[in-house]
């Protein structure tokens, strides 16, 4: 199967729909493990990779991690980054996690969540481009549901998680801006665009899957031709 890529607002359901595709192919999903061997092979503590993760803002990171799941536990070689300016550790860690994905990609049937991967791997025949956005009330309301699952005493008000929403957008746009100069929100840079508020999770997985399907018979009718 193809290799799946992606793009998403915060809120609009990339992890779960990332992860209920990988579960339909048999797929490797990569989300914070990517985070996890990019800070393993540099040699820093995954929380402090995270701080250059997008570029999210220190402020948040805490709780967008509690709002996402990762068990990654992958042995990699070391690359030390002591010393390295912070502008320039985070080309650093940006360019190992581009080679974290293109590696993942090369092993094929694979779902990227994020970090840039349709914009590496573009152009790659086998690659499905997708993005995944929804109006602003839309993610407002499935970011409170996650939130639900939190203790009580860390929950955030919903003044805390506009600012969320909008600080994490922000930050993975200037991320991609900066290493990639792209306009995220251009749906001529992807293959497939869904507003997943209105489809809802479980048909833009359906759709998601129908479209990778027919591009795997696509790729196979090209190759035998």
């Amino acid at each position: 199967m193809p290799v799946i890529t992606l793009s998403r607002q915060f809120g609009a359901g990339g992890a779960a729909i990332g992860r209920a595709l990988a579960d339909r192919f048999g797929a490797a999903y990569l989300d914070r493990e990517i985070l996890a061997i990019v800070a393993e092979r540099s040699g820093i503590p995954e929380a402090e990779a995270e701080g250059y993760d997008e570029q999210l803002p220190g402020l948040w990171q805490r709780l967008a991690s509690a709002l996402a799941t990762s068990a990654p536990e992958v042995a990699v070689p070391s690359v030390p980054l002591e010393g390295l300016p912070s502008a320039a550790m985070g080309d650093r860690l940006a360019a190992l996690t581009r080679a974290v994905i293109e590696d993942a990609a090369a092993g094929g049937n694979a779902v990227i969540l994020g970090r840039g991967g349709g914009f590496i791997l573009g152009g790659r025949p086998g690659v499905l481009r997708v993005q995944l956005h929804a109006s602003f009330e839309a993610r407002l309301r499935y970011i409170a549901s996650r939130v639900e699952e939190l203790p009580p005493d860390t929950r955030p008000d919903e003044a805390s998680l506009r600012d969320l929403c909008r600080s994490i957008d922000e930050a993975r746009a200037r991320y991609l801006k900066r290493h990639f100069d792209v306009d995220w929100m251009d749906a001529r840079h992807y293959d497939l665009a869904l507003d997943t508020g209105r489809l809802g999770l479980s048909r833009s997985v359906e759709l998601i899957e129908a479209a990778a399907r027919h591009l795997a018979g696509t790729s196979g009718e090209d190759g035998a031709g």
